[in-house]
């Protein structure tokens, strides 16, 4: 049988709790999404959380909160789903690539120095695949620039490092809940923020210019962004499993690195995660575009890096990104849907083995 990159795993009761929410006959934004915002204050321990439709939409409507207007420019790794950099043109600014430290993907606190413009307003930090790399680096950058930071923690629902959960540790942390995510809403995302004016603007926004549909007086031009009760059912249903799919991504991860860690032509990069995870695990390998289309011939699919930003036709930039460029030449995730046995496990490890001549 085929074993794919991801898929999601949406149990009886996913389907229940769907089901019970719709015989209520509420499917509109409601009380499931007020009390799945709980639970995401709870968990994270913060004072404000606001779900989205996706988390396009909450980098989007995070960056207009933030005041991001036309002319102004955001910060943003060239290595990252090209979704971050769209949230910044939708937002009305536009995005400057940085280039990526190749030894854990993410953003490279020396090349934002040299890529910073007087217009610049945020610096958007990716954590990729659920590492927070130097997050810290940025502090002082954004200090003496009087930069705005917040976070793309798409791929980082629940991963953490020494000072906290990755999300949580700026001024706003944008997550996704898309079936190719730990848990899924199907579509989905949210925003934590410990600001009370990001929390009120984000509800603004998203619910056509007004704090409350109690009152039919609209402030300012906003949209509809809310998230249906449906949604909101399977968060909540999804979420109850995060704590065992993170233990067992990491188990993924470890079966994986141990049976292919005597294979030289495999670099799995840094796993220095101080208490996270990795969502998906992921190496680099100067023969990847062969090995993929090895495994493809036997029924595995490995998800190669996305092309960098700036190879993209719609940010193509002229300039150098040595780290960018070797990373998403090479690096690649093996597969890891939570529903993955360890049999396939198995049969992946055998694989690769094989074309690396180990079999």
């Amino acid at each position: 049988m085929k074993i794919p990159w991801f898929e999601p795993l949406i149990d009886k009761s996913d389907a229940e709790a769907v089901k019970r929410q719709a015989l209520t006959g509420f499917v509109n934004e409601g009380a499931a999404n007020r009390a799945f915002e709980q639970i995401l204050r709870d968990y994270f321990k913060v004072p404000y959380a606001v779900t989205t439709p996706s988390c396009t939409v909450a980098l989007t409507l995070t960056l207009m909160a933030l005041g991001i207007r036309r002319g102004d420019t955001v910060l943003v790794p060239d290595v990252t789903f090209i979704g971050t950099a769209n949230a910044v043109r939708l937002a009305g600014g536009e995005p400057i690539l940085v280039d990526i430290d190749p030894a854990d993907f993410t953003m490279d606190p020396e090349d934002a120095v040299r890529r910073l413009q007087p217009s610049t307003r945020v610096i958007l930090f990716v954590h990729l695949n659920g590492r927070s790399g130097n997050i810290g680096a940025f502090r002082p950058l954004a200090r003496e620039k009087g930069l705005l930071r917040m976070e793309d923690a798409a791929e980082a629902l629940g991963s953490r490092n020494a000072e906290g959960f990755l999300g949580t540790l700026s001024e706003a942390g944008c997550f996704s809940l898309a079936p190719t995510k730990i848990i899924t809403s199907g579509q989905g995302g949210f925003v934590l923020t410990r600001r009370q004016d990001i929390r009120d603007q984000l509800v603004r926004l998203k619910d056509h210019g007004r704090l409350s549909r109690e009152s039919d007086v609209h402030a300012e031009t906003g949209f509809n962004f809310k998230v249906t009760d449906l949604q909101a059912a399977l968060a909540i249903s999804q979420f109850s499993k995060l704590k065992d799919r993170i233990e067992r991504s990491r188990a993924i991860d470890q079966r994986y690195r141990e049976g292919l860690a005597d294979i030289p032509d495999l670099e799995f990069t840094a796993r220095n995660l101080e208490g996270g995870f990795l969502m998906w695990p992921d190496f680099k390998c100067q023969r990847r575009d062969e090995l993929v289309k090895h495994l493809r011939n036997h029924e595995i699919i490995l998800r190669p890096f996305w092309p960098a930003l700036h190879t993209q036709p719609a940010y193509a930039t002229q300039g150098k990104f040595p780290g960018a460029t070797e990373a998403c030449n090479h690096a690649c995730w093996l597969p890891c849907s939570p529903g993955i046995t360890d049999r396939q496990i198995d049969r992946v490890i055998a694989s690769i083995r094989s074309f690396f001549g180990k079999g």
